[in-house]
């Protein structure tokens, strides 16, 4: 996911802000937003996002996001995301890791005693853990999350944008 901040120019006439949303409107599938932020889905679209919005000189910040998955705690939100007007959850990229630790990275005991010690370090998981959860990290913790893997002898499989 990428999100794309609008700023809208001064001294512009009424209507121009409606006229541009409504060429985003044609042009590009929009997947959220929050207030002057556009949310949507793959290169392709940020892409074409980006000119329209470039072309009208509308841009003021582009990042990366992570969808959180539903059901998901993630006590720390405020600290690392936002949640949109439409009740969807997102992480920064460059601030959460979003990783896994695959079925075949141990002996299944090993894999719930690393994932276990790892919780406490986690900005979300979900409540039951397996080899196929998606968990994300704090983005600084990668090390410590590797090294915990290390010690339980099982892997991790880090997620990218």
């Amino acid at each position: 996911m990428f999100g794309v901040e609008m700023q809208i120019p001064r001294g512009k006439l009424p209507g121009f802000y409606a006229q541009v949303i409504h060429k985003i409107g044609d042009a590009v599938e929009v997947f959220d937003r929050d207030k002057q932020l556009l949310i949507v889905e793959g290169e392709a679209e940020r892409d074409k996002l980006l000119a329209i919005l470039s072309k009208h000189d509308m841009i003021d910040e582009e990042f990366g996001l992570w969808l959180v998955p539903e059901g998901m705690d993630v006590p720390l939100l405020d600290d690392y995301g936002f949640t949109s007007v439409s009740g969807r959850r997102y992480l920064y990229d460059h601030l959460a890791a979003p990783f896994a630790v695959p079925d075949q990275a141990g002996a299944e005991k090993d894999r719930w005693a690393a994932l276990e010690q790892m919780r406490e370090h986690l900005i979300g998981c979900p409540e039951k853990l397996d080899g196929g959860s998606v968990c994300f990290a704090d983005a600084s913790q990668r090390e410590l999350i590797e090294r915990i893997a290390k010690a339980f002898q099982v892997s991790v499989e880090w997620h990218s944008a």
